[in-house]
Parts: structure tokens; C-alpha cells; sequence
């Protein structure tokens, strides 16, 4: 039993899918709502037209009391022509389709009708003797007819007679059917009343609200996903809609999400791929640096203890010098190498930031003398760094000779802070004309620069970003407010990293 009602469920369930909700309303509501009404006024009906035939057949009781004493006079008297009028008054009675007045041996004295019964002369008898007033449907010439047995007396109160008033069964039936037309009339206008009460009391309280709910489905299934249901309407609906946006607000948040992590999953990855080019580069660059810097030393020492010579012409000694500004070069960027392909610290230790930030501008002012301001700004004396010095030191200056040496640069700025979250902020910004948009994504490999010299072989920004890897950190290029380059570094909080070394040195 329980797998049929499940399964009836399911086809029921199956079933109200293919209408809407209207249609629905109409089977499950109005149909068997009309359906009663009409069961209703149809039990009604029956008792009503057991009612209606009683009243009519009272009707022909009521003619028939009304002519009996004067027919029970006209028949004592013998006065056949007044019983005669008396019936003729009747018949005009439209309720009315015979009169009949027989006198006690059963003999008809008078009729008036348009059928003449004929009936047996000893029941006529038999009624008159039992002296009882009795109604009774009969067939008179193929015809039913009602029939009213009403008997006389004369003023002795002796049975004198019998007075029969009768009425065709047509009579009844043509009035009975009249009214179930017109109950079925008022049914039917009942039945549409309520129909339409019932589609415009829904449309009023919910339907329109549903279809509100069902316009705004299909913008959002066309691709609207920006737009929201309206919540109103009944407490249902409403908390309906507002479910419907908090749904599509969840869906907008954890898209986003998604987009989100997948940047931040293909910034990892660029980065990861970027570190992992540096440090093979970083590996190389050592391994060519060793191999290089021997020999360099043998040629330029030799470049020179050949200069000591007194002999030497000037075309050879103008050679040598030559060679040794060459070497002094090649030198210079093996030194570079060497930088870029330590790939570790050596000594970490507590400074301050301002202190670190002054040794670097120190630093390059000697190199690069007064035609460039630099400028510092920060708290003093800042928050503190858990780092290497030197290394550090060696990014800042890195970056502040870069900044220097760009076009049209008189300023050159460097900035600390400490965040909210206990990062540390570096920035150094300058006034020159900038690095263009499509470059920025080399700008840290290595050999990569924009104007090249005997000093500056392109390594300088590949150094600090090392540098700065090592430290956990990560460095940014920006568009300065001065006009120019900036380049944000954001080294990890410092609590964490002291923490660390601490076991480490404990250990």
C-alpha cells in the first residue's frame, strides 16, 4: 500500500509539472469546489421538488375543500345545474384539469374536463362509504393525472356524494423541470462566480507576486545574473525572493572567490616560475663568476706590471690601458654575478630602519655625488629589522643608484612605514620619466636594462630581487606620485622572523 501511494504521489507529482499554477488551482480548488456546490444543490433539488409537488398537490386540495359545500348543497337540493356551474367555476382554474361529482350509488352527476375518467362504480362507492378525504395518482386514458377524493355530505351530515378534482402529472413535471433548469442555470453562474472570484483572490494575494518571482528566474537564467528579485508580497513569497537573492549573492561571492584564488594561484605560480629562473640564473652566474675571476686578475695584474716598463711606447701603453679598462669592466660584472649568485645571508642581526636607510643613502651619495636630492621620510628610528645589514643595504642602494641614474631624475625618495599588520613598508620613488608599461615584467632579469653603461651591466634590480627573496619578502614597481619609478618593498612581520632565529640559535 505504501509503494501505491508513493508511486501515485510521484505520478501526481509528475502530472501537476505539465500545468501552471492556475491550472493547478482550477483542478485542485474550483472543479471540486464547483463539484460540491453542484452535489449540494442536487440533494437540495430532490427535497425541493418532494416539496413543490406536495404544494401542488395541496393546491388541489385547497379547490377542491373550496367547491365542496356548495356542490354538497346543489347536490342535496338535486339542483344538477348548480353543481354543473359549480365545477365550470373550477375548470377555469388552470390548476385544475378535471372536476367530477358522483352521488352515492356511484353514479357521475356532473363533470367538467377534457377527459372523462371511467372509473369502476364500486371503488366510487367504497370511497364515499369510508367518508375519507384521499389523493392518489391514477392513468385516465393513457394520462397520469393526480387525482382528489373529497366526500359529501348532505346538511345531516349523511354521505351524499363524492367530489373528484384532478391534475395532470405533466403539470407537475413541467414546473419541476423548470426549476432544475434554473438551479442548474444558477449553478453554472455560481460555479463561474466563484472560478472567478477564486483566479482574481489569487491573482490579488499571490499570483502576481509568483509572476514577479517567475519574470525575474528567467532574466537571471538569460544571463542577468546582477539582477534581484523584488520582496514583496505575502511573508511566504517574500521570504522566497529574499532566499532567491541570498542565493544568487552566495553564488556571486563564491565565484569571486574562485576568480580570486585562481589570480592568487597564478601570481604564485608566476612567481614560483620567476624564482626558480632567478635562482638557476643565480647558480650559473656564480659558476661563471669563479671561472671568470682568476684569469681577470692574471691579465690585469700582468696589464700593469707590463705599464711599469719604461720602455714601452705609448701606442702599446694606451693598449694596456685599454685592456685594463676592459678588465676593470668585465670585473665589475663578475662582482655583480658574485652578488646575484650568493643566494643566502650571512650574518642576520637587529637594526633599525632608519639606521639602515641612512648607511644606503650614505652610501650612494658618495658614488653619485650632489646633482641628485634624496630625501628620507619616516618614523625615527623606526621599526626594528631582523636581517641581514649589508645584503639589505646592498637592495637599497641597488635601488637608489637605479632611481639615480633614470632620465631627467633631480629626486630621488625613501620611504619606511610599519603596517597594521606588523609589515614593513620600504619605498624608493624618483622624479624621472618612469619605466614603460611593457617592460615592467622584465625588469627584474638579469642583464635586462634600459641604459646600459660601463658601471651599470643590468644586474643591479636582479640582485635585489634576490636579496629580497631571501628575506621572505617581496618587491612591487609602481607609478610614482613624484612622476617617475617606485619600487615598493614588503619585508614579512619581524616579531616572527626574531622569534624563529631565536630557536634556531637556542637549538
Amino acid at each position: 500500500m505504501c509503494l501505491f501511494v508513493k508511486g501515485g504521489f510521484r505520478v501526481q507529482t509528475a502530472f501537476i509539472k505539465r500545468f501552471s499554477l492556475r491550472s493547478v488551482l482550477v483542478i485542485n480548488v474550483i472543479i471540486p469546489l464547483v463539484f460540491a456546490v453542484t452535489v449540494i444543490s442536487y440533494a437540495g433539488l430532490g427535497v425541493m421538488e418532494h416539496i413543490v409537488e406536495k404544494r401542488m398537490q395541496k393546491d388541489v386540495e385547497l379547490v377542491a375543500r373550496a367547491i365542496r359545500l356548495p356542490v354538497s348543497y346543489s347536490l342535496e337540493k338535486d339542483r344538477s345545474g348548480s353543481v354543473g356551474q359549480a365545477l365550470e367555476s373550477v375548470f377555469h382554474i388552470d390548476r385544475v384539469y378535471g372536476a367530477y361529482v358522483y352521488d352515492a350509488n356511484g353514479r357521475r352527476v356532473a363533470a367538467v374536463g377534457a377527459v372523462e375518467p371511467e372509473e369502476r362504480q364500486h371503488d366510487l362507492v367504497n370511497v364515499v362509504e369510508d367518508g375519507k378525504r384521499k389523493g392518489q395518482y391514477e392513468r385516465v386514458q393513457g394520462r397520469r393525472v393526480y387525482a382528489y377524493f373529497v366526500p359529501l355530505f348532505d346538511t345531516a351530515g349523511k354521505s351524499n356524494g363524492l367530489l373528484k378534482v384532478t391534475r395532470k402529472k405533466s403539470d407537475f413535471e413541467d414546473h419541476i423541470r423548470k426549476l432544475r433548469i434554473g438551479l442548474s442555470i444558477a449553478i453554472t453562474g455560481l460555479g463561474l462566480l466563484i472560478a472567478g472570484m477564486v483566479l482574481f483572490g489569487f491573482d490579488r494575494a499571490a499570483g502576481r507576486y509568483f509572476t514577479k518571482l517567475a519574470d525575474s528566474m528567467i532574466k537571471i537564467q538569460t544571463g542577468d545574473r546582477s539582477h534581484r528579485a523584488d520582496a514583496d508580497g505575502p511573508r511566504e513569497i517574500a521570504a522566497l525572493a529574499r532566499s532567491l537573492n541570498a542565493m544568487l549573492d552566495s553564488m556571486d561571492r563564491a565565484e569571486k572567490e574562485v576568480m580570486e584564488r585562481r589570480q592568487a594561484q597564478a601570481t604564485l605560480e608566476d612567481r614560483l616560475r620567476q624564482n626558480e629562473k632567478m635562482a638557476a640564473v643565480g647558480r650559473l652566474a656564480a659558476g661563471v663568476a669563479h671561472e671568470l675571476g682568476a684569469p681577470l686578475s692574471l691579465i690585469d695584474g700582468k696589464a700593469q706590471r707590463c705599464l711599469r716598463d719604461a720602455d714601452i711606447g705609448p701606442v702599446h701603453k694606451n693598449s694596456l690601458y685599454d685592456i685594463r679598462h676592459q678588465v676593470q669592466r668585465m670585473s665589475n660584472i663578475v662582482r655583480q654575478l658574485l652578488d646575484f649568485g650568493k643566494g643566502a645571508m650571512r650574518h642576520k642581526r637587529r637594526i633599525h630602519t632608519a639606521r639602515l636607510a641612512e648607511s644606503a643613502v650614505s652610501g650612494i651619495r658618495k658614488e653619485i655625488g650632489d646633482k641628485i636630492a634624496f630625501l628620507m621620510r619616516g618614523p625615527e628610528p623606526g621599526p626594528c629589522l631582523y636581517v641581514d645589514p649589508l645584503r639589505l643595504e646592498q637592495a637599497l642602494i641597488n635601488l637608489l643608484r637605479n632611481a639615480a641614474q633614470s632620465k631627467k631624475t633631480t629626486k630621488v625618495s625613501l620611504n619606511w612605514e610599519e603596517t597594521a599588520n606588523h609589515e614593513i613598508i620600504l619605498r624608493v620613488e624618483d622624479d624621472g620619466e618612469g619605466i614603460a608599461e611593457e617592460i615592467k615584467s622584465k625588469i627584474f632579469e638579469p642583464f635586462f636594462s634600459t641604459h646600459k653603461t660601463v658601471r651599470n651591466t643590468g644586474m643591479g634590480l636582479s640582485v635585489v630581487h634576490g636579496i629580497i627573496r631571501e628575506h621572505g619578502g617581496v618587491i612591487q614597481i609602481f607609478d610614482s606620485p613624484l612622476g617617475g619609478a617606485g619600487f615598493r618593498i614588503t619585508l614579512p612581520p619581524q616579531t616572527e622572523i626574531k622569534q624563529t632565529d631565536r630557536g634556531e640559535n637556542h637549538g
